[in-house]
């Protein structure tokens, strides 16, 4: 399986860059990408998994509210998101966490995701998604 992820400076945000051979592996790599631009869970056990349930909406607004879930989880409950799995029959998505504190700090911690330049879908057989995130 091919995925990976990268952040790009980008004027006072960052954009996100990720890539897989599937929809929901895109996602966990997308946050992997926003997570790791801010902190470095290390070896931190995995802790409460939380669901997220997906928009109605297309693909865009799915990737746009699943990194917006990922900030309120780290703002609200203090839990930081170390990966995305598909939830139980196909229901959303879970959100597997760690306590904050686990982590180490490494740059600015995200604010929102922006309204402009969300991109996410498939192409030439493989998941893309960009997203910029205000910092």
């Amino acid at each position: 399986m091919s995925r990976g992820h990268r952040t790009i400076p980008h004027t006072a945000d960052i954009a996100l860059e990720a890539w897989a051979d599937s929809r929901e592996a895109c996602l966990a790599e997308v946050v992997k990408a926003l997570v790791e631009s801010f902190a470095d869970a290390g070896s931190a056990a995995p802790g409460e998994s939380v669901a997220f349930t997906a928009p109605e909406e297309g693909d865009e607004e799915l990737l746009a509210a699943l990194l917006e879930e990922v900030i309120y989880q780290l703002e609200v409950h203090g839990r930081l998101t170390v990966d995305v799995l598909p939830g139980p029959a196909g229901t959303g998505l879970r959100l597997v966490t760690v306590p904050a504190e686990a982590a180490e700090q490494v740059g600015a911690t995200p604010k929102a995701v922006t309204g402009h330049d969300v991109r996410f879908g498939q192409e030439n057989g493989r998941w893309h998604a960009r997203v910029v995130v205000d910092v």
